[in-house]
């Protein structure tokens, strides 16, 4: 195995409610991934590019896990859902419900806010490498 290997690629997407991102003492429902961090922001766009359920979390955020989990369903490893986040994720994504809003922090990057539409909508958030699947 290879040294990057050892320690993964951790993400999550922090999914808020009730205008609550990320002050309220509310705790967020937090999906996780071991290796996906470089595939969350995709997964989320493809997601929110159905336009559906953007205004109900519960269904919003099983779109999202299903979406990360797509090809790993049987899988035991790789993949968790949380009510806090992790530490030593490398990405972290939090999407507030209420505000229609998606905020991405990433290590040595400055953090970049997004309404729902935005996000879908702007191109520089497609991958060069051809690695997105489109919505």
């Amino acid at each position: 195995m290879q040294e990057e290997n050892k320690m993964g690629c951790r993400g999550t997407i922090e999914i808020w409610n009730n205008a609550a991102a990320p002050t309220s003492a509310e705790r967020p429902v937090v999906l996780y991934t071991h290796w996906g961090a470089k595939r969350m922001l995709f997964d989320l766009i493809t997601t929110l590019g159905k336009e559906q359920r953007w205004n109900d979390a519960a269904y919003l955020s099983r779109m999202i896990f299903c979406q990360m989990v797509r090809n790993n369903l049987h899988s035991t490893t790789g993949f968790g859902i949380l009510t806090d986040n992790v530490g030593d994720a490398e990405e972290e994504i939090v999407v507030d419900i209420d505000r229609q809003e998606v905020i991405r922090k990433r290590i040595g990057h400055d953090n970049q806010r997004f309404t729902f539409s935005e996000l879908i909508e702007d191109e520089s958030n497609n991958p060069d490498d051809g690695s997105w699947e489109g919505r």
